[in-house]
């Protein structure tokens, strides 16, 4: 019988080895959607979103915003995506309506010493721009629309996008500009639009007297998230160690060094290094088998070989 074929578990479903890593994002591939392990604090967090019975209600009505905070690397934009894929198959079957998701995350960067009002200034333009590609607009050519001005623009979505449809808003990372939050979350609301944001740098401090300055009004869905732990680690190896078990053969890992993959900090970290090193020992061969366990040594090589 023929050997089965060496696999590294750790290679996420969206990537092959040889390119950049990508976070799981079921907006556009339904199937990440069961690739999701609860780390960092993430299933309670994405249950106070899906889990609230009035939250369908309140995008439709009023419009909503989600802020998903903690430290880099904690798993902000996989919540956030994930959070987008439920909101759109929910509002699809509230409203039995189109749903469009603009995503302004990833054209942002250059923005992250800009003032609030410049950031909000060059999200409203690209989101007009984004609906306008969509053919989602009434009248794409509202001279409102070309004011590029937030305050007329935004919170009159409602009238500005066609009837038949709802409208999900993926906002680049707030970082720690408290009034851009509060800006959004309590000017910006428009009915039948949701908006999801995060930020890494945000403390609980700053998060929580958003909640409170917003409590009177419509105060934001915080979802937060938590340091790496080791009852996280062991079932975000678990899990991707007991998916793979039909793809072909692979080492497990020892006790101690789960312990040592507490230390990377982030889940972020953690699959990256899980997933290097497992293709470091595949392309080694010599241990790459069911009876073998990967060390603390074997972590080590890996990352004195990236540190070289």
């Amino acid at each position: 019988m023929t050997d089965r074929p060496a696999f590294n578990p750790f290679v996420p479903p969206q990537r092959r080895v040889s390119k950049a890593m990508l976070t799981l994002r079921p907006i556009d591939h339904p199937d990440h959607d069961d690739h999701y392990v609860d780390v960092c604090g993430s299933a309670r967090a994405y249950q106070r979103l899906v889990g609230s019975p009035d939250v369908v209600e309140d995008i439709v009505t009023t419009g909503g915003y989600v802020l998903a905070f903690g430290e880099s690397g904690c798993g902000k934009t996989a919540l956030v995506n994930r959070c987008a894929h439920w909101a759109r198959e929910a509002l699809r079957e509230a409203l039995d309506a189109r749903v469009v998701i603009v995503d302004l995350r990833k054209h942002a960067l250059a923005l992250e010493s800009s003032s609030v009002a410049t950031r909000i200034g060059w999200a409203c333009q690209r989101l007009v721009r984004a609906l306008r590609d969509e053919k989602a607009l009434v009248d794409p050519a509202a001279p409102e629309l070309d004011s590029e001005d937030p305050d007329q623009i935004l919170p009159e979505l409602d009238s500005l996008l066609d009837p038949s449809l709802a409208l999900i808003v993926l906002l680049p990372d707030h970082l720690d500009l408290v009034r851009e939050v509060l800006l959004y979350a309590s000017g910006m609301l428009s009915p039948r639009v949701l908006y999801l944001a995060e930020s890494a740098l945000l403390t609980d401090a700053q998060v929580r007297k958003i909640e409170l300055d917003l409590e009177d009004t419509r105060p934001p869905t915080v979802l937060r998230l938590r340091t790496l732990t080791r009852p996280d680690v062991l079932r975000f190896v678990a899990d991707r160690l007991d998916r793979h078990r039909g793809a072909g053969r692979y080492p497990g890992l020892t006790d101690a060094t789960v312990t040592e993959l507490v230390t990377t900090g982030s889940v972020k970290t953690l699959q990256r290094t899980l997933l290097r090193t497992f293709e470091m020992l595949r392309g080694e061969a010599v241990n790459y088998s069911e009876s073998y366990a990967v060390t603390v040594e074997d972590l080590n090589r890996y990352t004195r070989g990236i540190q070289s």
